[in-house]
């Protein structure tokens, strides 16, 4: 009896162990995200404190700065403390140039602004990631889209704020796309990226063979690690709370 009582208590620490290696998903470039309003999120006090000194902090940076402001997408999670429930808001002051808008994220927590970032780069989705390091703060996927000439193309890009600031990974191309082309041989090609605690990362690849309605995914190829570029914070300015 003791020997099967000690049987299953192995069994299920095994089972533990294996459900707490489950790699877990950061983004799928097969997605698409459904469009949502997002204006009433622009109302409220905390954003209106993250524009205004977003707004100082880009005048400052361009004599030509024309201001469009629009909230992208949220997210919900401990970006900056352990434990914490906090906001994530992805926002743009100004779409213009194409390639480079000057965007924000700003970390709500109880209706307080607690963190302003201001950067430029191609950001348009927003997802939370469960904690992958270990400290405690959840990660946050962004994902950019730039399109010309009938293509397109979507760049990962995870951050997340540690005990030394925050640490910014990129360069994982998750998707592209010829179908808006209309050249003979159009399709695309899809990333399903994945991560295991530390963090070590792999993808899933993915080809779509034809452009027309109904046509269906197909694997390119077994899973395989992922180097993403290097941490890096230099393109992220914090700005002032007050």
């Amino acid at each position: 009896m003791r020997t099967l009582f000690a049987f299953l208590v192995l069994c299920l620490a095994l089972f533990g162990v294996a459900k707490a290696q489950d790699p877990v998903e950061v983004v799928d470039g097969r997605s698409e995200t459904p469009w949502a309003d997002l204006s009433a999120w622009a109302t409220r006090p905390a954003m209106q404190q993250a524009f205004a000194a977003a707004r100082a902090y880009w005048r400052g940076q361009d004599e030509g700065y024309e201001e469009d402001v629009l909230v992208l997408d949220t997210a919900e999670g401990a970006f900056t403390q352990p434990g914490a429930r906090q906001q994530a808001v992805l926002f743009v002051m100004s779409e213009w140039p194409r390639c480079c808008p000057k965007a924000g994220l700003a970390i709500v927590e109880d209706g307080k602004l607690v963190r302003n970032l201001a950067f430029v780069g191609l950001a348009q989705t927003l997802s939370s990631v469960a904690d992958l390091d270990g400290d405690g703060h959840d990660e946050l996927a962004f994902v950019g889209t730039f399109g010309m000439g009938g293509e397109s193309s979507s760049y990962l890009t995870l951050a997340a704020f540690g005990a030394e600031g925050l640490v910014v990974r990129g360069g994982a191309s998750i998707a592209h796309s010829t179908c808006g082309s209309g050249l003979e041989g159009a399709g695309s090609t899809a990333a399903r990226v994945l991560a295991l605690p530390g963090p070590a990362f792999r993808v899933e690849r993915y080809t779509l063979a034809s452009c027309e309605e109904g046509a269906t995914w197909e694997s390119a190829g077994d899973p395989e690690p992922l180097d993403l570029d290097a941490p890096s914070e230099d393109a992220y300015v914090d700005l002032p709370l007050k």
